[in-house]
C-alpha cells in the first residue's frame, strides 16, 4: 500500500509539474512591437547623431566656404534671371539662361546703379549706334509727325 501510495503521489507531482510546464506566458506581440519600434528608434538616433558629428567636425562637409555671393538677383523672363555676384572686390552682372551664363558688366563693389559705370565710360567715348539710330527715328518721326498736323490743319 505504501508502495501505491508513493507511485500515486509521484504521478500527481509529475502530472503538476508537467501542467506548470504548459502554463508558460507567450510574450504579447504588443511587447514584441514596442521593442522593435524602440530598436528602429535608437538606431536612427544614432545614425543622426553620426552625421551631425560628421558636419561639425570635418571641414568643409556641409558648409561652402565660397568666395562668390549672390548680392541680388531679378527676373527678366519666364527662364531668364539677372544676377550680381561678389567675387573678392569686384562685382559681376551677369545673364543666366538655360544652358548659358553671359556676363553684363563688371563694376566696381558698392556700385549702386549701372548709371554711375555709364556714366564713367562715356566721358570719352562717341555716341553709340543705339543713341544714332534712336535720334535718326526721333527724326522721322518728327517728320511724319509734322506732315500729319499739316494736313489735318491745311
Amino acid at each position: 500500500m505504501k508502495f501505491k501510495l508513493l507511485f500515486i503521489s509521484l504521478l500527481y507531482w509529475l502530472s503538476s509539474s508537467a501542467l506548470a510546464a504548459e502554463a508558460v506566458v507567450h510574450p504579447s506581440p504588443t511587447g514584441s512591437l514596442l521593442k522593435m519600434i524602440l530598436g528602429l528608434m535608437l538606431v536612427l538616433g544614432v545614425m543622426a547623431g553620426v552625421a551631425y558629428l560628421v558636419k561639425r567636425m570635418l571641414p568643409g562637409v556641409g558648409h561652402q566656404q565660397s568666395t562668390i555671393h549672390i548680392v541680388g538677383s531679378a527676373s527678366v523672363g519666364t527662364r531668364e534671371r539677372v544676377v550680381v555676384l561678389e567675387v573678392g572686390d569686384r562685382w559681376l552682372v551677369v545673364g543666366v539662361a538655360p544652358g548659358q551664363v553671359s556676363a553684363i558688366a563688371n563694376l566696381e563693389k558698392g556700385m549702386t546703379t549701372l548709371a554711375d559705370k555709364v556714366d564713367s565710360l562715356e566721358t570719352n567715348a562717341q555716341i553709340s549706334h543705339a543713341e544714332t539710330l534712336a535720334s535718326s527715328f526721333g527724326k522721322i518721326l518728327k517728320n511724319s509727325a509734322s506732315k500729319f498736323t499739316e494736313k489735318t490743319n491745311g
